[in-house]
């Protein structure tokens, strides 16, 4: 979905809530649509900007008194169109009027909501604050320099924004940077040893067990792999496509060329594995999900397992597993799945 289309979307999602709850007073907004809409809201800095601009079109409509005054003489008409001059109309009643109010309430009670979601976004870079996401939570902010920042589910990263430069420190986790241009004012994310440099690109930087995992979506960036690599100005140059890895031990993979919507689907909602253990994937859905899984079968958590899941959807996962044996036996409870062999 290009960017077009995306401000279609929000523009679309923004006119539905509008039209959804400023027919209501507050305080008679069910408390599952307070949830939905907050977290729409969340979902991205589109959104804020396109309920604002919504709203602030309807404001503008209803302050305009010259409707009457607009001149329609010499526009064809057909013949059923009654001119709206030469009607009469009665004064507006008591439910118009608070109809009217309410729509006025909601707007100042929806305004004040977005105000102090706005607030805590472009603080981060004032403050140099802690971003993270917690266990099945996956959350997207914007900084101040109007970079938009995408976590995945148990990411933590620290913001430092300079005069001169604008520094993210990606403590663990993952995380998709869509970095706003500026060149005077470089991007620079780290995670361990290494550093990416961008101005205005698109990239993803996981930090786990295989190291540091850099995956550029679009532009350009540079990754220094170490800060004697960076004190002597050794850089390596990836272009939208390419991905490298740096492994904890500071080796350095081959650049590699990778299908970004395969190896970014992680951004999406989605999980990919080619040839991970059942332990890995378990461990991966883990993160995303409240519902946990476990193995107690040592060699069933070593099968191998290739395919791409919705991270949110342990259930076919569960049915994947059951296709590949029928020795396996699936025990649930509240907050747990169990999965283990039924082989003597």
């Amino acid at each position: 979905m290009d960017t077009n289309d995306r401000r279609a979307r929000a523009t679309h999602e923004a006119t539905q809530w509008w039209n959804r709850l400023s027919i209501q007073k507050p305080t008679e907004v069910s408390q599952s649509d307070r949830e939905l809409f907050t977290e729409w809201l969340r979902e991205s800095p589109l959104h804020v900007a396109e309920f604002l601009r919504v709203a602030q079109v309807h404001d503008s409509l209803e302050r305009f008194k010259l409707w009457g005054e607009v001149e329609v003489d010499g526009a064809e008409q057909p013949d059923n169109v009654v001119p709206l001059r030469d009607m009469e109309f009665p004064e507006p009643t008591n439910v118009s009027v608070k109809a009217r109010s309410r729509v006025g309430t909601w707007a100042i009670a929806a305004s004040s909501c977005l105000i102090a979601i706005l607030v805590a976004w472009f603080a981060l870079g004032l403050r140099g604050d802690v971003i993270e996401s917690k266990q099945a939570e996956r959350r997207q902010v914007m900084l101040e320099d109007g970079t938009v920042v995408q976590l995945e589910p148990e990411t933590r990263l620290r913001v430092k924004f300079e005069d001169q430069l604008r520094r993210v420190e990606l403590e663990h986790g993952r995380a998709l940077f869509r970095v706003a241009k500026n060149p005077q004012r470089p991007f620079l994310v780290s995670a361990e040893q290494t550093s990416v440099r961008a101005v205005g690109t698109a990239f993803g930087v996981e930090s786990g067990s295989r190291g540091v995992v850099v995956t550029v979506a679009e532009g350009k960036v540079a990754v220094i792999d170490s800060p004697k690599a960076q004190a002597s100005g050794g850089e390596i140059f990836l272009t939208a496509g390419q991905q490298v890895t740096v492994q904890d031990s500071g080796a350095v993979a081959p650049v590699r060329v990778v299908d970004t919507t395969r190896a970014l689907a992680w951004a999406q909602g989605q999980l990919v594995f080619e040839n991970d253990t059942l332990a890995d994937v378990v461990r991966e859905f883990n993160r995303y999900n409240r519902v946990q899984l476990s193995i107690t079968d040592a060699e069933l958590a070593a099968r191998k397992v290739s395919g791409v899941f919705e991270a949110t959807d342990s259930e076919t996962l569960l049915a994947f597993i059951r296709e590949s044996g029928s020795d396996i036996s699936i025990t649930r409870s509240d907050a747990r799945i169990v999965i283990g062999s039924n082989a003597r």
